[in-house]
């Protein structure tokens, strides 16, 4: 039964999770039972039921050898040392300049890969690693800033890489009216245009 398992994990070819193997194991057990009815007529009714429950799985993962990976992505490579040295200089510069917390601006950016698959797969003991795949990079970035003191709240950014969505002009939508600032380039980043905006 664990090479059903496996098949179906590359089949889908990213990702596959407890839930839809459970699914899926429930489904292979009904085909089971209705084979085995098929063949040995009405007499075979009356064997135990099957639940594929977390349990199950957990049971089945030690039986069978699987176990889950994470799938690396790209390394950060953020300067630490830089960072925490810049934080000294701007509490020096907010204490020497006497700023009021209602003064102070907090600006941060986030992406969000709304068609990324999840990073754990689970794979045979037989498997050391997952083969490569490309991940899904269709994103869209969102800039969220507010004041120290939490009373000013900017509206926020949201960068995609199509100004104009099929779906505004099929519902007529007008980005005016949006909830958040709406911009776009190839890649959706925050340009320096764009945070001055």
């Amino acid at each position: 039964m664990s090479e059903a398992f496996v098949s179906l994990t590359w089949q889908m070819s990213d990702s596959v999770s407890v839930a839809i193997i459970c699914e899926k194991a429930g489904a292979i057990f009904q085909d089971l039972k209705r084979d085995i009815t098929k063949t040995e007529g009405e007499s075979s009714q009356g064997g135990e039921g099957f639940k594929a429950s977390r349990g199950w799985f957990d049971n089945f993962k030690k039986r069978s050898g699987i176990h889950s990976v994470i799938r690396h992505g790209e390394a950060t490579n953020g300067d630490i040392k830089a960072a925490e040295n810049f934080n000294k200089v701007i509490e020096k510069l907010i204490s020497e300049e006497k700023y009021l917390p209602q003064q102070e601006f907090n600006c941060d950016e986030t992406g969000l890969f709304w068609k990324k698959m999840p990073r754990r797969q689970f794979i045979t003991a037989e498997e050391k690693s997952l083969p490569g795949h490309k991940a899904m990079k269709d994103r869209l970035t969102l800039a969220l800033s507010d004041n120290a003191f939490g009373d000013f709240k900017i509206k926020p950014l949201l960068v995609y890489h199509s100004e104009n969505q099929r779906a505004f002009k099929a519902y007529k939508v007008m980005k005016e009216k949006l909830q958040v600032l709406w911009r776009a380039n190839s890649k959706a980043w925050v340009t320096r245009q764009f945070f001055i905006e």
